[in-house]
């Protein structure tokens, strides 16, 4: 068996003769957080050329670790990686001079695009400032509206992009369809604000992990999908709300910060409130409790924190809780209520 000093020796030699040693490891080395030393081994030889370039002396696990921990690469699997290798800077370099094309073209584009003026034809009619919803009561009138620009595809302009447009509102022609029949004929825009390239998907896109759309949720929202669950979210809670009133209820505004447990209660968020214990609210039936004498049936839609572990969509830390309090029932009127609540808010939202 070679002693330990030979094998250094034999491999400050193989340094000195063929560049730097790298080790690499399919047990325990790792691309991203290695360094390619011994101790923090590259997991594959190609990270390693990636790194330091091709004039590398590239060790691996040994087959036989009664003979040392390291092994040198063969040829024949040192040419494979090279090959690789190669292939890959060609692609990247394939890729650089596609981008700088791709960016000259866009700076020319833009150069000519600064000839072409948009100026607004003031002969037209004063336009009225009105939002998208209310173009329907403005035919054949000259509005102007405020948006971000989300599908439009321009030169100049990306998605995200804000602009106003100004035009008259009329009916669509006929065989053509669009939101409520009515467009807007646009004669003259303007830029309020530029977005960068891309738009929101360099930050977060549906293939993007959990983690990264919970981090970027205020450029998530602005998705079609995301963003009709906000809109769905608004109706339902408008339905909740127009049943209990349409039933005689009154609504109350409990705090969400107390010193008091309910029953049946989960663990508590607790905090020091000037020097005193408080928490976190986990419902509100004691406040709805004593206002019942003063108003009657009351109920409350506010927010409720369990310090639960969220293991499961059903154990959430916080929560929208809608709760409400009738008194002089018996448990029968209270099982003919629920299903009132839940037969009429399901009517109201169809």
């Amino acid at each position: 068996m070679v002693s330990t000093t030979e094998s250094t020796i034999q491999k400050l030699e193989d340094c000195s003769m063929n560049g730097i040693l790298i080790y690499t490891s399919e047990k325990y080395g790792n691309d991203e957080q290695g360094d390619g030393s011994e101790t923090k081994p590259f997991r594959t030889p190609l990270q390693g050329y990636r790194q330091y370039g091709d004039t590398i002396t590239i060790y691996i696990d040994s087959k036989d670790e009664s003979k040392g921990k390291w092994e040198l690469l063969s040829k024949t699997q040192g040419k494979k990686v090279k090959i690789q290798y190669a292939e890959e800077k060609r692609k990247q370099e394939r890729s650089r001079q596609q981008e700088f094309e791709d960016a000259q073209r866009r700076e020319e584009k833009l150069e000519e695009a600064k000839q072409n003026v948009i100026k607004e034809d003031k002969s037209l009619s004063q336009a009225e400032v009105i939002k998208i919803k209310y173009v329907r009561n403005y035919h054949d009138k000259r509005v102007k509206i405020f948006g971000w620009c989300q599908t439009y595809d321009s030169v100049i302009l990306s998605t995200e992009a804000s602009i106003s447009v100004y035009g008259i509102v009329r009916p669509v022609p006929e065989g053509q369809s669009a939101p409520g029949d009515q467009e807007l004929v646009v004669d003259y825009f303007e830029v309020i604000g530029h977005s960068p390239p891309g738009g929101t998907d360099t930050l977060v896109n549906e293939e993007s992990h959990p983690d990264v759309q919970l981090d970027n949720r205020h450029m998530l929202i602005r998705g079609e999908n995301t963003s009709k669950i906000l809109r769905l979210r608004s109706i339902v809670t408008q339905c909740f709300r127009e049943h209990f009133f349409d039933r005689g209820y009154y609504e109350t505004f409990p705090p969400t910060l107390v010193q008091t447990q309910v029953e049946g209660g989960s663990t508590l968020f607790s905090l020091s409130y000037f020097g005193e214990p408080a928490y976190l609210t986990q419902s509100s039936q004691l406040y709805l409790e004593t206002a019942c004498p003063a108003l009657g049936d009351v109920f409350c839609i506010a927010q409720s924190y369990r310090a639960e572990q969220s293991r499961t969509r059903r154990h959430l830390a916080e929560y929208t809780h809608i709760e409400a309090e009738c008194p002089f029932i018996s448990y029968n009127d209270l099982l003919d209520r629920i299903e009132d609540l839940v037969v009429d808010v399901i009517d109201r939202m169809a």
